[in-house]
């Protein structure tokens, strides 16, 4: 949620794409599926999302009308997460999915009125803090237990707290820790040694007992409440700590739990019996099994939710409509199964800025051949709007802009960047990424990327690996590539979970093993003002971060924004309770349920 979202997105290899509404059809099945879940599918305009703060709400969490209990619920995806462990998840998709089975301090809901609910999990409140916010207090819930009976304690999220700085052993994760927490640029995990700056001994965090967390800044972070609806504030006792492996089986404390994985494949789970609904205010149990198939043919899964026949009437994806399919969906009975709306993420290219120079920068995006990667993704009108600016539209305090006049679209101009490259004696320069050999999709608009950018006077290469590769070799700052095709989602409602998360160049030391900063911009100007901005109060920012959107493009092109992300999906007839959840990137998969 990106960061979720800032969470970073789902990583398509694929740019996403199209640029109109849905249907009135569609928006009244919509408006239908809200009805009878309890929860709405559309933001709020004008503004962002409005999130409201409910320290009081109690489990259980309110019924779905209608809901029943029992069957299989099959989620079909061509993605393949790297990992479910709950310190490296940071894919919207994997932070869906840990939804089901982990659980945090605090939560985000989003209800039917079309707000978002910042409310308790683990915690009996939102937090106590002092008043400048260096201090925070979390107390938890009594009868809170993992899938083996076992309670959870204050210092299992204590140790959960201090494995989210071993980004070295652990990349890939959320990355705020580093940023504010007390010694969190000193401090290197439980793993390392304490002559390496690692150990037991933190200073940040503090368990006066077996019911109480105490975390302490380094610098105020009022917006602490809403990290902890993070995985990393899930808990993990010391003793179940498997390090790498631990995402191959993570110990449950939600509805679910795991039974069985593949990686790249298939994930199983089901019902945790240990789980207390009377504690959880946003979470259900109504079906017996989630059946999570990974890697899929992108059309073919598509195809078999829209004939709907069999077990594919009981299933989901949170995949984007491939836009060669709308004519059997639009007009049609599909059609009703189908969910659209905007969404949280801005999809880019991140340009490597130790690699490639400002005035190459300048001509690729000159270059880039939006419509014919759009085409060649399979992108739909359902799946995207251009972008123009790094926040994504529905940020609050967002601001306009087009700096290179192409609004996003059209295919580029080849010539004009070929003479850019000429002028700063670059012709030939060599664009390196990777893609997908095993998604037929990826390696179209692999294909296409590397024709028109060399008819724009580059070189390129594109280096082939299975799709289960592809999120790992983003990660890795080591990596020969030199961009990256990406999307940022925001974790919460706010520009501090994007410039600090990604543009902060002294995250780049601090993760050696890790990019989070995937530009690897490192700017004393914009360390600075990253760091002027997000101690501003809250409201106070929104216009600040807007500046710094243009301020970056204009003098460092760290980025080529593709698209505003508009999530879209399709579901088989005999799902209930879907709505979309535009920070779970797709479907809350909390919410659903079999027709019996």
């Amino acid at each position: 949620m990106a960061a979720a979202a800032g969470v970073l997105a789902l990583g398509a290899t694929a740019a996403c794409g199209g640029g109109s509404s849905p249907s009135e059809k569609a928006q009244e099945q919509q408006k239908k599926q809200q009805q009878q879940s309890g929860s709405s599918a559309e933001a709020p305009k004008g503004g962002g999302f409005d999130v409201v703060q409910d320290a009081n709400a109690k489990g259980p969490a309110k019924d779905i009308a209608g809901a029943q209990k029992g069957g299989t619920a099959t989620v079909l995806t061509a993605a393949a997460p790297e990992t479910f462990d709950p310190t490296r998840a940071y894919y919207i998709d994997s932070l869906a999915v840990l939804r089901l089975t982990a659980r945090t301090l605090t939560a985000l809901e989003l209800r039917a009125d079309g707000k978002y609910y910042l409310v308790p999990d683990l915690a009996t409140d939102l937090g106590q803090h002092n008043a400048d916010y260096t201090e925070w207090k979390f107390t938890l819930k009594d009868g809170l237990k993992y899938e083996d009976g076992s309670p959870i304690k204050a210092q299992d999220i204590a140790y959960a707290v201090k494995r989210s700085f071993a980004t070295e052993e652990l990349p890939g994760g959320p990355t705020y820790q580093q940023s504010y927490f007390l010694d969190g640029a000193k401090y290197k995990g439980p793993f390392k040694s304490k002559a390496k700056g690692g150990g037991l001994d933190y200073a940040g965090v503090e368990t006066p007992d077996d019911k109480t967390v105490v975390l302490k800044m380094a610098k105020p972070f009022p917006d602490l409440a809403y990290y902890a609806t993070f995985p990393v504030y899930s808990p993990i006792p010391q003793a179940k700590d498997t390090k790498d492996a631990y995402g191959n089986k993570p110990l449950a404390a939600g509805p679910y739990k795991f039974d069985s994985y593949q990686k790249g494949k298939r994930l199983v789970l089901v019902k945790n019996d240990q789980w207390d609904p009377q504690t959880d205010p946003v979470r259900h149990q109504y079906v017996d099994k989630y059946d999570f198939k990974f890697s899929q043919n992108p059309i073919k899964l598509q195809e078999q939710l829209i004939a709907d026949n069999g077990p594919d009437q009981t299933a989901i994806t949170y995949d984007g409509v491939d836009s060669s399919l709308l004519p059997k969906i639009q007009g049609k009975e599909p059609e009703k199964r189908m969910m659209t709306g905007d969404g949280t993420c801005t999809d880019f290219i991140y340009l490597d800025t130790r690699r490639i120079p400002l005035e190459v920068r300048k001509a690729l995006i000159t270059a880039w051949p939006f419509d014919s990667i759009h085409k060649a993704g399979g992108d739909s009108p359902f799946t995207y709007t251009p972008a123009t600016t790094i926040l994504p539209k529905v940020t609050p305090g967002f601001v306009n802009y087009d700096l290179f006049g192409n609004g996003g679209k059209g295919d580029g101009d080849p010539a004009k960047a070929k003479k850019m490259l000429e002028k700063a004696g670059k012709l030939g320069f060599d664009v390196v990424w990777a893609y997908s050999n095993d998604n037929d999709i990826a390696a179209q608009v692999s294909a296409v990327r590397s024709q028109k950018l060399k008819a724009a006077g580059f070189k390129t290469t594109a280096i082939p690996m299975p799709r289960d590769q592809v999120r790992a070799e983003f990660d890795n700052p080591k990596s020969k590539i030199n961009i990256r095709p990406l999307g940022w989602c925001l974790d919460w409602p706010s520009g501090t979970t994007v410039f600090p998360a990604i543009f902060d160049g002294r995250l780049i030391s601090l993760n050696p093993n890790s990019a989070p900063n995937k530009s690897f911009l490192n700017e004393p100007d914009v360390n600075s003002e990253i760091d002027r901005i997000s101690s501003l109060p809250l409201q106070k920012q929104e216009p600040e971060w807007a500046k710094l959107d243009k301020t970056l493009m204009q003098k460092y092109v760290p980025v080529i924004p593709v698209d505003y992300n508009k999530t879209n999906f399709l579901y088989g007839s005999k799902l209930g309770g879907v709505v979309l959840d535009p920070f779970s990137g797709g479907p809350d998969f909390t919410k659903l349920y079999v027709k019996q």
